[in-house]
């Protein structure tokens, strides 16, 4: 059964009643990829493992003159992105490619690549039965490392890729940009609560040698309520504050 739900402004989101939906980590590697070029937006970006196409709408939204192109191996998925992209009037702007990320090989390179990628191995847990849930949490599709890598390969020399996983696992993050001649330069730790421990953290790489700089966002404070840097990042990400 599949729902439509509001995302960016009146854009709208189809995704499944049951399945995995879009989420709070989409929202903010959108956020990081809307903070990192709004200075200077490109005219195209590429997104990896597109999903149900949630984060490029939102930054689609950011930028009405940005063009682009993404790619989901799941057919339930790819099929509900084009949906959306369609119902948006995004098709001429947005093309979304059913296909393996580790294989994309585009004769383009582009100053905005971003990503969501699966946070969990194999083996660092039990897979869920529903496929969409257990293929968005779980690396049954490509690793952090072949997300780097198909980044790597289509992005500028001045380019900047945008990903997020878990802060446990940061150092995946770090390897992975390692392994191919790129560098962190800023990182941010998400906070669900203020005094737990961060939950993902969201990271900006490019192949410029810089002090990678790290910065926290917490969601909500002490009290409960969502707190104002929160909000601010769904205002500009085109959503509406929460109290």
């Amino acid at each position: 059964m599949t729902r439509c739900d509001t995302l960016s402004g009146d854009f709208k989101i189809f995704q499944p009643e049951n399945g995995q939906r879009y989420s709070t980590d989409d929202l903010l590697t959108a956020w990081l990829a809307i903070k990192s070029v709004s200075d200077d937006p490109p005219a195209r970006f590429l997104d990896l493992g597109s999903g149900l196409a949630s984060v490029p709408m939102i930054v689609l939204w950011k930028f009405p003159d940005l063009s682009g192109t993404g790619i989901e191996i799941r057919p339930n998925r790819y099929e509900l992105a084009a949906k959306s992209l369609e119902i948006n009037g995004l098709t001429k702007r947005f093309s979304i490619l059913h296909g393996d990320l580790r294989e994309l090989a585009l004769d383009e390179k582009f100053d905005l690549v971003t990503s969501t990628p699966p946070y969990y191995q194999s083996t660092e847990g039990p897979l869920s039965e529903n496929d969409d849930k257990a293929a968005a949490r779980f690396e049954l599709n490509g690793s952090i490392d072949d997300y780097f890598k198909t980044a790597a390969k289509h992005l500028s020399k001045n380019g900047v890729f945008i990903t997020v996983y878990p802060y446990t696992y940061n150092k995946r993050v770090y390897d992975a940009a390692k392994n191919c001649g790129m560098f962190i330069n800023s990182r941010v730790d998400f906070i669900p609560k203020a005094g737990k421990p961060a939950l993902i953290s969201i990271f900006s790489a490019s192949f410029s040698e810089k002090e990678t700089v790290a910065e926290t966002l917490t969601m909500r404070d002490d009290t409960g309520n969502h707190t104002a840097e929160y909000n601010n990042a769904r205002i500009l990400c085109g959503f509406k504050p929460k109290k």
